[in-house]
């Protein structure tokens, strides 16, 4: 027998790597409902050659920045910042992060946070014999270079960080299955980084829950695995708090 719906949304599993988990696990604390951490990626830092950052800083036009462990772990990289070049970033939060520790103004979508919101602004749009360094972890997407390329940039990467598997807590994830928590998975890497922690018998459990993520590429993701409700909740600890709140009181009311 299946368990009602009141209590399906009233607590939070979150995947994100420990350090920025806590942050939002606190807020559902104080927000009335019970959070579990459960970290699907572990963030290592990269130390690449100074030498090699040292040629692939000169002359640059563009720093961008992928995300939040981006910045922190690239910031101190690429001090002192190159007198010409200007800053941009995939996403408001990532922004914020970055503008608080250059004090410097910072290109980003007003919509959306992805590299195709990026990508839209015009200031991107015309990009001939300019030099793009972008700062990222080991791996990931090659639209960004790609298409910066296709509009006649100069694109190296910066790679600071990996992501690595984390080792689990089940017993977390197993308090989590059994609250019916609600899931919020950032990533289709993340995502499929809970799939191959928590096993077959989970995955079964898991598919009957609810998901927040925040791209339709994640939802898509989750939808090969099986996963019957996922909803978009937008980028960013504020879209993914407001969406959780309005699908706890729903789920009460």
């Amino acid at each position: 027998m299946n368990a009602p719906p009141a209590p399906q949304c009233a607590g939070l599993l979150v995947t994100r790597p420990r350090e920025q988990g806590i942050e939002i696990a606190r807020r559902i604390v104080e927000a009335g409902g019970k959070a579990w951490l459960f970290p699907t990626i572990e963030i290592g830092a990269l130390a690449p050659d100074p030498l090699q950052i040292r040629d692939t800083l000169a002359h640059v036009d563009w720093l961008i920045f992928i995300s939040a462990n981006a910045v922190q772990q690239g910031w101190p990289l690429v001090q002192p910042l190159p007198r010409q070049s200007r800053l941009a970033a995939v996403g408001r939060a990532t922004a914020q992060r970055l503008m608080d520790v250059s004090h410097e103004p910072v290109l980003f979508p007003g919509e959306g946070a992805d590299s195709e919101a990026l990508l839209a602004l015009p200031e991107l749009t015309r990009m001939d014999g300019q030099k793009v360094v972008i700062v990222r972890g080991r791996g990931g997407r090659e639209w960004l270079k790609q298409s910066l390329e296709s509009r006649g940039a100069k694109v190296r990467y910066l790679e600071c960080y990996e992501r690595r598997l984390p080792q689990p807590e089940l017993a977390v994830l197993d308090d989590a299955l059994a609250g019916n928590a609600a899931i919020s998975v950032q990533s289709a890497e993340a995502l499929h980084n809970l799939w191959r922690l928590a096993g077959e018998p989970r995955q079964a459990v898991m598919r009957e829950l609810t998901f927040l993520v925040p791209h339709p590429r994640v939802a898509e993701a989750a939808l090969n695995l099986g996963i019957l409700e996922t909803h978009v909740t937008g980028a960013g600890e504020d879209a993914l708090m407001d969406y959780w709140k309005n699908l706890k009181h729903r789920h009460h009311d």
